[in-house]
């Protein structure tokens, strides 16, 4: 229950917030984005797949620096407050999925990210 707690709170002030929008293009603060090891910045392919799957989408670029991203999407299809609300949905599942990445090695981690990756593709109806 006390986990939960943190991980509620954690995700209450830690989440993917609007820096800048003009319709059809959007810069988002992306939390821990600065934080990714170098060995992980190889799979950000996954989440790009992902995040493109998302009708409307039709770039995104990562500033790992700043922990930014920019997106470039279809503004008759979506707002940047469905975009960021989504984005949020999936910050969440893969925080409720801890047990894969915290207190473990990098190479663990490594091991698990196809999983995360399959939890995403699965839960994607209901991160709408």
């Amino acid at each position: 229950m006390f986990n939960n707690l943190i991980k509620s709170a954690y995700l209450t002030f830690n989440k993917v917030k609007i820096v800048h929008s003009i319709p059809g293009r959007l810069r988002l603060l992306i939390p821990g984005l600065s934080d990714v090891p170098e060995d992980f910045k190889k799979y950000e392919h996954y989440i790009t797949d992902f995040i493109l799957s998302k009708k409307g989408i039709k770039s995104v670029e990562y500033c790992f620096k700043t922990s930014k991203a920019l997106i470039y999407y279809n503004s008759e299809i979506l707002s940047a407050e469905q975009i960021t609300d989504w984005l949020n949905k999936i910050w969440k599942t893969v925080m409720n999925h801890s047990e894969l990445y915290e207190g473990k090695s990098l190479e663990e981690i490594e091991e698990n990210i196809d999983v995360i990756y399959d939890i995403l593709k699965k839960g994607k109806n209901d991160v709408k």
